[in-house]
């Protein structure tokens, strides 16, 4: 067997058994005699602890064999090109792009602030230094975990918050990832009210935002406009 057929077959093997383990839970669950809104609460929770579990297998493999997954990779993605005083959009599914974006600006050091509909702790490990990470949800605490949390339907005090982050020293970066998150929370119109307002703060404050959306989740309208928004798409 070739290495690259090892490779796809070890893949295929572990996503598999991922799968079974998750549903396996999630049948045991439904025999305890929990409610629907209690299942739902515990599969989240469930969801959101995967990160920390990844992080432990590769720590078992590091001890075991020496392979080290947890390093970051040294691979250069292509070379992120933008200017001060910009707005710019990143289009793709999860958020993975426009953090690779977020890491080639920070490189030097330069700060950002991630607004992620994501949960943060799932991307945390591959982040440098130098970024802030914010969870964007409904979650009534202002704190979960080790991340700050930001509602969507406060939209005034996120554009607060990008302000006094962005006023501190220019070419400081902010990601928004969740703009479908936050008209379905909101009203369209006040959504892109809200998208030009923070456009207009990266021109005054000569800093660097990026709106990362998943194109086939918004009306065409809805990306006509924020490409009128934009300076660009990386």
């Amino acid at each position: 067997m070739s290495a690259r057929e090892d490779f796809y077959r070890g893949y295929v093997k572990g996503y598999e058994e991922g799968l079974n383990k998750a549903w396996d839970e999630l049948i045991g669950l439904t025999t305890k005699g929990f409610s629907p809104r209690e299942i739902q609460v515990m599969a989240k929770s469930k969801r959101q602890s995967i990160g920390d579990s990844v992080r432990d297998i590769k720590t078992g493999i590091r001890a075991e064999t020496g392979i080290d997954l947890l390093t970051k990779s040294q691979a250069k993605a292509p070379k992120v090109n933008v200017e001060l005083g910009n707005t710019y959009l990143i289009e793709s599914m999860y958020p993975t792009k426009a953090l690779t974006a977020v890491n080639q600006l920070t490189a030097d050091g330069t700060k950002a602030l991630c607004i992620l509909r994501s949960f943060p702790g799932n991307y945390w490990d591959g982040l440098n230094e130098s970024v802030t990470a914010v969870w964007l949800t409904k979650h009534e605490s202002g704190q979960y975990g080790k991340f700050a949390v930001l509602s969507p339907s406060d939209m005034g005090r996120i554009v607060s918050e990008t302000r006094s982050f962005m006023k501190e020293e220019e070419g400081r970066v902010v990601l928004l990832e969740g703009v479908e998150y936050l008209i379905v929370q909101n009203d369209q119109v006040g959504v892109l009210k809200f998208l030009q307002t923070l456009s207009d703060l990266a021109v005054t404050m000569k800093g660097i935002l990026l709106l990362s959306v998943y194109p086939p989740a918004l009306e065409d309208r809805i990306i006509s406009n924020l490409k009128c928004i934009t300076s660009g798409t990386l």
